[in-house]
């Protein structure tokens, strides 16, 4: 019996007398009418700004947010050990709960399902304009007055 009430997905023995092994995975029971949530890799670099309870804009690529908007949600776990990603380095997994599972239009609601690929801006805090500009030139300055 599931610990929760759901639709069974990835089942992975599809006959009647199929063979697993221990620990394996047999299905993915997706929760019904619960929020959803979102798995962010969050790079080592960027990490440390990262807050429990912070704001972020999560983005659905298959709804263009010019179009349909964007999502809100709130940070609720930060992993404390990083995970080897082979394209991005070393990632913490950053779990976001969603506020809502559908996107607004003017007409109707975009319902969400798990699975859907997103992008998630986590506001880690405000610069002016002139900071961004600045920046590169401060950078240089510092690193050129250090002896190696």
């Amino acid at each position: 019996m599931a610990p929760v009430s759901g639709k069974v997905q990835q089942l992975k023995v599809h006959t009647e007398g199929g063979v697993v092994t221990t620990a394996e995975t047999l299905m993915v029971v997706v929760p019904n009418n619960d929020l959803l949530e979102v798995t962010a890799s969050v790079q080592n670099k960027d990490i440390g700004f990262i807050q429990v309870g912070q704001s972020v804009i999560i983005k659905v690529e298959s709804f263009p947010y010019t179009r349909y908007g964007y999502l809100t949600g709130k940070v609720k776990n930060i992993n404390l050990d990083a995970i080897e990603d082979p394209k991005l380095g070393l990632v913490f997994n950053v779990i976001v709960s969603l506020e809502d599972n559908y996107l607004s239009t003017k007409h109707k609601k975009l319902p969400l399902s798990s699975g859907m690929s997103v992008t998630a801006e986590i506001n880690t805090g405000m610069r002016s304009i002139i900071s961004y500009l600045l920046s590169p030139l401060e950078e240089s300055v510092t690193e050129s007055l250090h002896e190696r």
